[in-house]
């Protein structure tokens, strides 16, 4: 897009891709408008006020060192110093037994992690020996290896590593369901690699977890160089026939957006950093059948996520953050400096939409009473569970086909560009995965690479054992 500081976009959505494509483009001297429908940004990542006035999160989202784009986000955002990293996972067995992984400190990956898994004692020493097995296989095929198994279900891939069950159970569970929102056996092999070669074997950085010292919503409370119009619901894009058809070879343009009650935005671009179901609303289908973006987004598998946010009458729970072996729920976090209000996640939550809060809060309670000495005599004195139906699409093997470009296809929508973590970014539905969408995003809109941030680059022992990018 020449002369950037001339143009006006209007991005739509203030969740992170959303959040990420203005702030890239604000940045580029573009004129933007972020239009968010609720009362406040960060969508699924954001926070919300409940009925005592509580500023609660959707569900707790953490990071990782390997998300280079999400944590230049938060530099842009000037919010780096509201997150904390640690370089230790805690994981909690079913008696409340704790088991560590820790990263040394100077140490080249993968050696940094060596010792912590050949101490793990959550682990047997013959699944140490077997997950050691399977790292070693992730660092030989390196990236171009992983992208050959998008279509292999990681489960197959599991069984031709000779991984028991109980391995999977206690380490690759509660690292993958989290991280990917769906099943371990079920997930792409290409994304489950992904996560381990990026956050485990490639750079000693990729290990460390970060997590917000705020509520999420904090994060997004200023936007630099952009206006932003919260609780604006937009309920038409407007289209008219392109006088530039024969330069761009497309039909059709978007020009602008009408929102409810009938102010029409106009821009020179369309951002539509919404999930793919609110897009489908607005591209009418015959305009859906030009472009080849719409074909598969009906083919995404959406999957629920649950947040538990309960508050005990006294401190349970000494960690900032666990990972739990056996559930129902997969993490828990300390909300608070005494640790009474914690906040627990169940991730590929398919089954919990339909179990009653009641019923829900009493497993949640017993769980943690069973966890923490200091629970056992606690009362629980309030509970609120946040379903998100639509929490992210799932990474089943196959799916990239669907993921639908950034930008307009030749024959496409001319000025409609679309971000989101369903979108092609060659990272599953994380937060990172949001940003680097929008960021593409902005990228496409400009029609020149200035955005994206490279990964960690691969260590010299990593590559020596044959990893790379």
């Amino acid at each position: 897009m020449p002369d950037a500081e001339k143009k006006t976009v209007i991005v739509v959505g203030g969740g992170l891709a959303g959040i990420a494509c203005a702030v890239a483009l604000a940045k580029a001297g573009v004129r933007v408008m972020l239009l968010e429908s609720r009362f406040a940004l960060g969508g699924r990542a954001g926070s919300f006020e409940d009925g005592d006035g509580a500023l609660l999160d959707n569900c707790q989202h953490v990071l990782l060192g390997c998300c280079t784009n999400l944590i230049d986000l938060y530099r842009r955002l000037g919010v780096s110093e509201k997150v904390r990293f640690h370089r230790s996972v805690h994981f909690l067995d079913g008696r409340g037994k704790r088991h560590d992984l820790w990263a040394v400190s100077g140490l080249p990956a993968p050696l940094h992690l060596g010792l912590s898994f050949a101490l793990f004692s959550a682990l047997t020493l013959g699944e140490r020996v077997a997950v050691a097995r399977a790292m070693r296989e992730m660092l030989r095929i390196g990236k171009s290896g992983r992208n050959q198994l998008e279509g292999v279900a990681f489960g197959e891939w599991l069984d031709r590593m000779k991984q028991p069950a109980g391995l999977v159970h206690k380490f690759y569970d509660p690292v993958l369901i989290s991280a990917l929102n769906e099943e371990t056996r079920r997930v792409s092999a290409k994304y489950a690699i992904q996560v381990f070669q990026d956050a485990m074997l490639a750079h000693r950085e990729g290990f460390v977890v970060g997590l917000p010292a705020c509520p999420l919503g904090e994060l997004y409370a200023t936007v630099p160089g952009v206006e932003v119009r919260v609780n604006t619901r937009v309920e038409e894009v407007v289209f008219e026939r392109n006088s530039e058809f024969r330069v761009q070879n497309s039909e059709w343009k978007a020009v602008a957006v009408r929102l409810r009650g009938g102010e029409e935005l106009r821009g020179d671009a369309v951002v539509l950093a919404t999930n793919h179901h609110a897009v489908q609303r607005w591209i009418p289908e015959e305009l859906k059948s030009r472009d080849a973006r719409f074909a598969g987004l009906e083919k995404l598998e959406s999957v629920p996520i649950l947040g538990a946010h309960l508050w005990f009458d006294r401190p349970i729970m000494r960690e900032e953050a666990v990972a739990l072996i056996e559930g129902p729920l997969q993490w828990l976090f300390r909300k608070d400096a005494e640790g009474r209000v914690l906040h627990g996640v169940i991730s590929a939550a398919r089954a919990w939409p339909a179990v009653a809060k009641e019923q829900a809060l009493r497993q949640f309670e017993a769980q943690v009473r069973s966890l923490f000495p200091a629970a056992r005599e606690a009362k629980l004195e309030r509970g609120v569970i946040v379903i998100e139906k639509r929490a992210t699409f799932s990474p089943l093997p196959g799916t990239d086909q669907f993921r639908p470009s950034q930008a307009p296809p030749p024959g496409g929508i001319a000025s409609l560009f679309l971000a989101g973590d369903y979108t092609k970014s060659d990272w599953p539905a994380t937060m990172e995965g949001a940003v680097r969408s929008g960021y593409l995003a902005a990228e496409a809109v400009l029609g020149a690479p200035m955005a994206v941030v490279a990964d960690l680059p691969v260590q010299w022992l990593a590559r020596v054992m044959g990893l790379a990018r």
